[in-house]
């Protein structure tokens, strides 16, 4: 048996064969180069008893007629980085025999026999695969793969363009460094799906989940400590974000970017929570790297509220008609703004890869980073999840409270300036709020989602303001009446909302 530990990355461009070749060159790497041709067959049952049991099953023929059958179980992906069991064993033809592997690679379920009688094709990897043997000056080796082809079914097919590079023998760190690279000659992002994978997902029409970061909570539990809640939440983050950027890329719309840059916030959220309890130096590097892509995207949140204002099925599409003028100018600076030919850049590009590979590493270090600054003696990496949750989200909804206390009566500048300080205390409970009762959980965080959503509104209408404050032209009075009208109905609603939502018992003192 093989474990591989490999990082997947999907590729765009031409040449790619000639750009690795001459990056290796530069960086002056010892190597060796072959090109091969590599034929492969997936099989499964009727009933896809395989696949259940997270199995994947090939027969492969390379072109000098060598066959060859390969079992891999149930393994880990996070962020690109799969590590798999793998079982190879040589063929005389290109049927899969089963009793030829070790009866204990196989689950207690599996009956072996009977797998064997209901194996049928499902779907064929044809691909070239150029690949380097690369010595790295540590003396690990790297095998850097380069595959070309497609997936295919009986009636659908995938393009298959990307680059694996898989620990041959040594330290996971050359294989990182040999990554980033990489990721300075070659537009790249993770591929977190294996080539089976994807060909089941060609055959039986799969497609991932929508996420939505108002509802996402981090799948972490309270027997954890400090230190397995920050690791598990945070892959969770970064394999959100890989998702969302996947399905940017398929469907290229403004509320997935949206989502983008929530999910950023979310990851950016969970470093600025455990800050006492990682490596400052590591945390920092990222914590700014997700500042620069946010920044790039700071964009989209306008974008966003100009098509609420300008979109035909919209709710203010008609009162801006009043005013043809401010509809040219509000679609004219939409399109000047959105574009996504420069995010795809973006999304496959150095800086991007860059952080995902930084926070991966923080995953896998697992690094408590000995620096806590708060007063626990014993704070270390087995301090419990439970014993600090409630106080930091205790700490969060003080906050709001300090800010904007119940009996304060607030202004609709006064929501747009704590608006911020909402998001934090929502994010809060996005990491920590499947430790508690979902239905509590909801009862309480219901209200300050309708702010949240409130302050979204009321920061669309004050754009549309702007625009009428700043146009050269006189706009029409009952569209003013309108917005006026809008703003003080909206800001009613807000401090009902506000009301009721700090005077609930919060959930984690249930």
């Amino acid at each position: 048996m093989d474990t591989e530990i490999e990082l997947k990355y999907l590729v765009l461009g031409d040449n790619i064969s000639a750009v690795i070749t001459n990056l290796l060159n530069q960086q002056q790497f010892t190597f060796s180069q072959k090109i091969k041709h590599l034929s492969n067959c997936y099989f499964d049952t009727p009933d896809l008893q395989l696949r259940k049991a997270d199995i994947g099953l090939r027969v492969r023929k390379n072109a000098d007629g060598d066959i060859e059958q390969t079992i891999k179980t149930a393994g880990t992906v996070i962020g690109g980085l799969h590590q798999r069991p793998e079982y190879n064993i040589a063929l005389q033809d290109e049927v899969p025999d089963l009793s030829l592997f070790d009866s204990s690679i196989w689950p207690a379920q599996i009956h072996v026999e009977s797998l064997q009688q209901q194996l049928t094709p499902l779907f064929n990897t044809d691909f070239t695969r150029t690949a380097w043997l690369i010595t790295c000056a540590d003396n690990s080796q790297i095998e850097l793969a380069f595959d070309q082809g497609e997936i295919c079914s009986s009636q659908k097919a995938d393009t298959i363009c990307e680059i694996e590079l898989e620990l041959v023998s040594g330290n996971t760190a050359a294989l990182f460094s040999l990554a980033q690279n990489l990721m300075t000659a070659l537009a790249l992002r993770p591929g977190t799906q294996s080539k089976a994978a994807r060909g089941y997902g060609l055959v039986f029409g799969h497609t991932e989940a929508h996420i939505s970061s108002a509802n996402s909570v981090l799948p972490l539990h309270s027997s954890m400590s400090v230190q397995q809640s920050f690791n598990k939440g945070f892959a969770e983050c970064l394999a959100q974000l890989q998702q969302l950027v996947s399905q940017f890329v398929d469907d290229q719309t403004l509320t997935l970017l949206k989502e983008i840059s929530d999910s950023l916030a979310m990851a950016r959220h969970g470093l600025w929570l455990y800050k006492d309890y990682l490596s400052r130096e590591k945390a920092e590097s990222i914590r700014l790297k997700i500042k620069d892509i946010l920044t790039e995207l700071a964009w989209v949140e306008t974008a966003k509220q100009i098509k609420q204002l300008t979109t035909k099925k919209g709710n203010y599409r008609k009162k801006i008609e009043y005013s043809e003028s401010l509809l040219a100018t509000l679609k004219n600076e939409k399109h000047q703004l959105q574009d996504f030919d420069q995010v795809l850049l973006l999304l496959h590009g150095e800086q991007f890869n860059l952080l995902q590979l930084e926070m991966l590493e923080l995953i896998l270090s697992g690094d408590s980073g000995a620096t806590a600054t708060c007063s626990n003696d014993n704070v270390d990496g087995q301090t419990l999840l439970m014993d600090l949750a409630p106080s930091w989200l205790a700490i969060n909804l003080d906050n709001i409270k300090q800010s904007i206390p119940v009996n304060k009566t607030l202004t609709a500048q006064d929501y747009i300036d704590n608006h911020t300080l909402i998001i934090h205390s929502l994010l809060t409970g996005n990491w920590f709020g499947d430790l508690y009762d979902v239905d509590q959980r909801m009862d309480f965080r219901g209200p300050w989602l309708d702010i949240h959503f409130g302050i979204d509104e009321l920061e669309t209408l004050f754009l549309l303001k702007e625009h009428l404050q700043g146009s050269s032209e006189e706009m029409p009075k009952k569209l003013i009446y309108w917005l006026d009208d809008k703003v003080e109905n909206l800001l009613c609603a807000l401090e009902h909302c506000r009301k009721a939502a700090l005077n609930l018992s919060p959930y984690w003192l249930k």
